[in-house]
Order: C-alpha cells, then sequence, then structure tokens
C-alpha cells in the first residue's frame, strides 16, 4: 500500500470514529431528559473582593456538564444584567426537565428578603443596594410555577460581607420558600448564619456539592443530606447546609452501578490496575478537551490514547454553543475556558489557608500557605505538586504541605493532579496515598485499596493506617477488627501516632483482640508521650471514666487542660463541663462557659447542648437566658447530638424555651427527631408529649419529620 493510501485509510478511521463519537453524543441527548443550569461566579466586588466564587463556579459548571446539563456559565454578573440574567432563566430553564440556577458570590437579607449582589453594587446607602440587587423571590417566580421538571436553586451566598452592617440589613440569608411547584431552595448553611467562603481553591460547600453530584444513583434529597455531612465535617460543625421546599419526582444526577463491592478484589495476574485506567473512568464524559489532550500526552501508549487525541482536537458543537449565549449585557463563558481575574483578586489570593477541621484546631498560623513558592534549590517547589494541594491528609506525618479535611478535598479537580502527578513519578509513595485517599472520598474502596497498598508495602504509614480505618468501619467491605488491627499495628512499629492511639482503644473496646483496658491506656500513654493530642483527650476519659485506670477527675482536668491548650475541641468542651461542676478542679461556671463556647465556635457539637443548660437555669452570677439557650440546642441539634433535640421537646413541652407558655407541636416534633436519631428515653416523652395532641395534629407534625429527615438526614 502507498504511504497516500495508508494516510487516507487512517483519516477515513479517524473520521469514522468522529462520527460515532458525534452520533452517540446527540443521540443521547435527544432520548434523555432535558437538563438545563445557569451558574453565576460573582467575584470582582470592589467593596469586599472574593477569591473562590469564580472557582467555584467553574467547577460546579464543569461537573453538571459531565452529568449531560446544558450549562450557561457567568461570571461577576454586573445590575445592568439583571434584566437579562432573569430572560436567561426564562430561556434555559423553563421547560427543562431538571434545572439548576447556582450562584456563587455575595448576599443579604433586607426585611426578612434574600438579595444576590452584582459585582458592581452602589454601597453608599442600604436604598442604593436595596435598588441595585436581584431579588432572590424575583427569580423564584419565574421558575416556581413552570408545569414541567424539578427547579433547584443553590445558593453558595452567605459569605462575611461588610455591607450588612447597614442598618436594616442582615448576614446571611432568610429561608425562603417557593411556596408552588416543584421547587427546592438549597443554602450553604442554616438561616442567618455566615458560610466559609474557603481559602483554598473552592469552598467547602462547592467542594461538597461537586463531589456528591458525581456520586452515582444518589436522589436530590440522598444528595443535599451527603452535601450538608461532609461540610458540616469540613467545617467542624461551624457550617451546617440546608434546603427548603419539596419535590414528587425522583431525581437522581448520575446513574451507574455501585462503585465499590463488598469484597474487593486483587487485580488478575497481568491486569495490574494502571493509573491511565483510573483517569479515564473519571475525565471520559468531560466538556475540557484540554483534559484529553493532557491525558494523551502522558499516557501515549494508553489503550484509551487514541480516543483522547481525537477528543483533544475535536470542536463539539454543543459544547461550544454553551458558551455563546449573549444577551444585553450578559454573556456566557466556555466551560473549559479558565476562571478570569483581576488584580483585586489575584491580590486576596496571593495566599490560601488549608481547610482543616475535627477534633484539633490547628492554628490558622499553620496553615497559610502562599500559592506561589520560591524558586529554591531542593525546596518546597520542588517537591510539593497539585496533588499536595488537592489531597494530602492533615493527619499524614509525610506530608508535604499541612493538608485539606476529608470533606474539601475536590474530588473531580484531585483525581486529575493526583493521576498526572503519580504517572511521572510512579513509585511516590505519598502520591500513592493521596491517589488512594481521593479515591476512597470518591467511594472507589476497592480502587482506593489498591493503591493504598502500594504506598503501604513502601512502609508509607497514613496508607497502613487508612487500610485499617477502612477495615473497622467497613468501607466497601465486611467490617474486619482483625485486619484493621493488624494494619494498624504496621503503621505503629512506624511510629505512627495516629495508629498507635487507635490500638489503644482496640484493646479498651475488644476489637481484634480480647479487651484488656489496661493494655489500651499504655498505648493511649505512648501516643500522648509524642504530643499527639488526641491520644491526650482519650488519656484524660479514661480517668474521668475510670477506664484501664483508677477513676481520677482531678488527673482527666488536668489531662484535658493540656490537650485544649493544643487546640483539641472535645478537651477544651470537657475542661469547661468540669469548671462547671466543679469536678477534678475549682468550680468557675464563667470559665467553663466560655470554654465550651470557645469550643462551640470551633465546630463541637456537644459544647453548645452543654452551654444551652447553664443559660436555661443560669448558675454561679450567669444569668438565666432562654433566647441563647434556644439558640445553642438548636445548634447542637443540627450538628447532629441527638440529645439535644431531646432537650428541645423537653423546653417546648414546659415552655421554657418557648416564653413560659408551652408549644406541644415543637415539642412533639423535637421528640419524634429525638426518637428518629435514638436518644435515650426519648419514645416515652414523645408519647406523653403525643397524648397532649390530636391525631390529625400528630399525623401532619410526624409528616414534616419525614420530609425533614428526608431533606437533611441527622
Amino acid at each position: 500500500m502507498t504511504r497516500e493510501g495508508s494516510l487516507f485509510r487512517r483519516a477515513k478511521i479517524c473520521f469514522a470514529i468522529l462520527v460515532i463519537f458525534l452520533v452517540q453524543i446527540f443521540a443521547s441527548t435527544a432520548q434523555a431528559e432535558r437538563r438545563a443550569a445557569i451558574v453565576v461566579g460573582n467575584g470582582e466586588y470592589k467593596f469586599a473582593p472574593l477569591t473562590n466564587p469564580k472557582n467555584d463556579a467553574k467547577l460546579i459548571a464543569s461537573t453538571l456538564t459531565e452529568l449531560g446539563f446544558d450549562v450557561l456559565l457567568f461570571y461577576d454578573v454586573n445590575k445592568a444584567a439583571g434584566k437579562d440574567l432573569q430572560d436567561a432563566i426564562r430561556k434555559h430553564l423553563v421547560g427543562a426537565d431538571m434545572a439548576v440556577l447556582y450562584y456563587a458570590g455575595h448576599a443579604v437579607q433586607y426585611k426578612g428578603q434574600n438579595l444576590l449582589l452584582p459585582v458592581d453594587i452602589r454601597t453608599g446607602s442600604v436604598k442604593q443596594i436595596v435598588d441595585d440587587a436581584i431579588a432572590l423571590n424575583t427569580l423564584v417566580d419565574i421558575v416556581k410555577n413552570d408545569p414541567v421538571g424539578i427547579k433547584l436553586i443553590i445558593l453558595d451566598a452567605c459569605r462575611t460581607n461588610p455591607v450588612a452592617t447597614e442598618e436594616g440589613l442582615q448576614q446571611g440569608l432568610a429561608n425562603t420558600e417557593s411556596g408552588t411547584g416543584q421547587v427546592l431552595i438549597a443554602f450553604a448553611t442554616s438561616a442567618g448564619e455566615v458560610a466559609y467562603d474557603g481559602t483554598g481553591v473552592n469552598s467547602p460547600y462547592s467542594s461538597a456539592l461537586a463531589n456528591a453530584f458525581q456520586q452515582p444513583n444518589l436522589d436530590i434529597y440522598d444528595t443535599f443530606r451527603t452535601v450538608r455531612g461532609d461540610v458540616r465535617m469540613a467545617t467542624g460543625g461551624s457550617q451546617i447546609p440546608w434546603i427548603t421546599g419539596s419535590i414528587e419526582t425522583k431525581f437522581i444526577f448520575r446513574t451507574g452501578d455501585a462503585i465499590a463491592s463488598k469484597e474487593p478484589e486483587a487485580p488478575q495476574a497481568g491486569s495490574e490496575l494502571t493509573v491511565d485506567e483510573v483517569l479515564w473512568a473519571f475525565i471520559r464524559e468531560s466538556p475540557d478537551p484540554e483534559d484529553f489532550a493532557r491525558f494523551a500526552s502522558v499516557f501515549p501508549n494508553s489503550k484509551y490514547a487514541a480516543e483522547a487525541k481525537s477528543r483533544s482536537s475535536v470542536k463539539v458543537a454543543e459544547l461550544n454553543q454553551r458558551g455563546l449565549y449573549i444577551n444585553g449585557a450578559l454573556a456566557s463563558t466556555a466551560i473549559s475556558a479558565p476562571p478570569p481575574s483581576d488584580v483585586s483578586t489575584e491580590a486576596a489570593g496571593e495566599e490560601f489557608v488549608f481547610q482543616q477541621a475535627g477534633e484539633r484546631a490547628v492554628s490558622e498560623t499553620f496553615r497559610v500557605w502562599p500559592r506561589k513558592l520560591p524558586d529554591t534549590a531542593h525546596g518546597m517547589k520542588a517537591m510539593v505538586s497539585d496533588c499536595d494541594l488537592y489531597a494530602a491528609d492533615p493527619n499524614d506525618p509525610q506530608r508535604a504541605v499541612p493538608g485539606v479535611t476529608n470533606g474539601m478535598v475536590n474530588v473531580r479537580d484531585g483525581l486529575r493532579a493526583c493521576a498526572f502527578a503519580l504517572a511521572a513519578d510512579l513509585v511516590n509513595p505519598r502520591l500513592q496515598f493521596q491517589l488512594g485517599r481521593v479515591l476512597e472520598i470518591a467511594g472507589r474502596y476497592d480502587w482506593a485499596e489498591h493503591f493504598y497498598a502500594l504506598a503501604g508495602r513502601q512502609q508509607y504509614s497514613a496508607a497502613l493506617v487508612n487500610l485499617g480505618y477502612m477495615a473497622r468501619v467497613g468501607l466497601g467491605r465486611d467490617v474486619d477488627y482483625d485486619r484493621a488491627l493488624d494494619f494498624y499495628m504496621q503503621a505503629s512499629a512506624l511510629g505512627n501516632l495516629r495508629a498507635r492511639t487507635n490500638v489503644g482503644s482496640a484493646y479498651i473496646k475488644g476489637q481484634g483482640v480480647p479487651k484488656n483496658p489496661e493494655e489500651g491506656i499504655l498505648w493511649y500513654r505512648l501516643a500522648a508521650s509524642s504530643g499527639w493530642t488526641n491520644a491526650i483527650t482519650a488519656l484524660g476519659d479514661s480517668y474521668n471514666r475510670g477506664v484501664g485506670v483508677g477513676k481520677d477527675p482531678i488527673e482527666a482536668a488536668k489531662l484535658y487542660a493540656a490537650a485544649s491548650d493544643a487546640g483539641q475541641i472535645d478537651a477544651m468542651a470537657n475542661l469547661g463541663r468540669a469548671y462547671v461542676g466543679g469536678s477534678g478542679i475549682d468550680k468557675d461556671v464563667r470559665r467553663g462557659l466560655d470554654l465550651m463556647l470557645r469550643a462551640t465556635d470551633m465546630g463541637n457539637q456537644y459544647a453548645p447542648y452543654f452551654a444551652a443548660r447553664v443559660f436555661l437555669k443560669g448558675d454561679d452570677g450567669v444569668p438565666a437566658d432562654s433566647i441563647r439557650a434556644l439558640s445553642l440546642l438548636e445548634l447542637s441539634a443540627r450538628r447532629g447530638f441527638e440529645d439535644a433535640y431531646l432537650d428541645l421537646a423537653k423546653g417546648y413541652r414546659d415552655g421554657s424555651l418557648s416564653g413560659g407558655k408551652p408549644d406541644l407541636r415543637l415539642a412533639y416534633f423535637n421528640a419524634a427527631l429525638a426518637v428518629r436519631f435514638k436518644a435515650d428515653n426519648a419514645d416515652e416523652i414523645k408519647n406523653a408529649i403525643g397524648d397532649r395532641l390530636k391525631a390529625d395534629a400528630r399525623k401532619k407534625i410526624d409528616a414534616d419529620v419525614e420530609l425533614f429527615i428526608q431533606q437533611n438526614g441527622k
């Protein structure tokens, strides 16, 4: 065959592949329900620039595009474009089977109404702000009576806002109901509360939302329960997302097989799991040609390389059209384009603070990290990759950067960063571990175990700890305490303090070994002697309860004080309780209350409950304050502490939380939630309250409880 003939034959093959690819795209679009989205990211505010909304908007737009949505992406909408945005909603969202409006940026509430702020808003007076803002109710009114499909309005817009200090304006957003139609409104945090913009790559809410969208077989309520849990974990309970409204139609963002088998199977001989295989599974629906160009360059010998190269050079008409919506002052940006920036947001983003939460409140000073590292021989710049920035674990003693809490890991971008980094350094155990961590968060437990095992074989202790955790709680496999202990022991021998604490807990609980509290205490002491605050707190709990040691409230208080000084928030709450009750330490209610409120501010779920009890009764110079008590009990309940629901039920039953007059409906509502969340003695209290209500009232409240749990979970 001549060289010209060979080239012609190759061209025919490439053309055939392209035709098949385009036909598949348009055929699937024609047969599927119509999915449409408008995504807005406002950051270039002159009065208070925001670093992340445009990154957040890009992440959500890319994620929705990969899920088959026709997405219009708008950056920095100004006041002149307000009516054009309304027109885009009418044309693009009305009539869709599933329509999403996502807004990230500044917002305030005024007289109970939520106002979204354009980037060029005037801030000279409240009147100017109200006149220039876009009223949320106006946007809701456009879609609420659409007889077709579901409408989902998502507001990642409760960020700290300096204009909210003006009289009549309030920080955070008010709960908004659509009134009619199948409309859900999702808030990044509870009514009146402030959400975090985030000083990393994305806000906690957008990261959790994008991750949940990508999990298979979750309906809308499942999705937002997942988001709620992840954001609560990422912010240490300081931010609790919420949704209002109700829908009757079930909608699943991503259908697919379960992504983790119960018992992961080892790859068969000759079919070792490869990085390109893992990456391809995540980028194959990408709207960004650059994903495929980079894949083809990094993995030229992959079985997917030819398709990747073809897709990198094809400008698919459907995707390009998503960037061509122009109406007046409003112009949509191509999904694959990077977020624009100017001097104000670049200055605001010169540094970011790694997002960490959990048992330990690590000082922000330790977590600050420059976005541009200095050019230093053998310095950090040569070692730190994008994979580290996205996926380093704060509990990994061998990490290269401070690390990101699980709920803050951006799975979409982190998977790409870690796969490409590992491809360039295949035997790097830190990168193997971090890719495994992203896969675990994504729910690919079988693949996560594979990469953890690779790192573990190189004695990477954090990988061994995570393998132990997966076995202990049954992630992707049956619970196996023996297997968990084996991994913890291997990591302990390498000096991992988290593993040593877990070994101590195994002996105290009898998990994988015969119960032997005295042996467990030795492991706690070993980890505590190296400054691991979780072990110090666990040792304090042991003295407080008399487990493995003689009961000694004085020693418990000393240990809580040591851990509290290092930022362990459970210890801080426990020390506060010790001061309030005079347990092992001189009674000092004010000091104890201050400690519990500090722990509350850091996200502890129990501290607001016990602080509320102080305010409810008053004690030692602290005046009773039922309004403050109610607020703290509600906060503890939102953070997932079931006993708080029970105390809310009692307070409403007795009138101590409702101005002296009992409110049996609210009492029954909270008692029913306490029963569902398995608080002790909740059934008895619920039944006693229910006996004082009519049957139809109980039935209505029971339905409200079911809707609450369906929407928000625990």
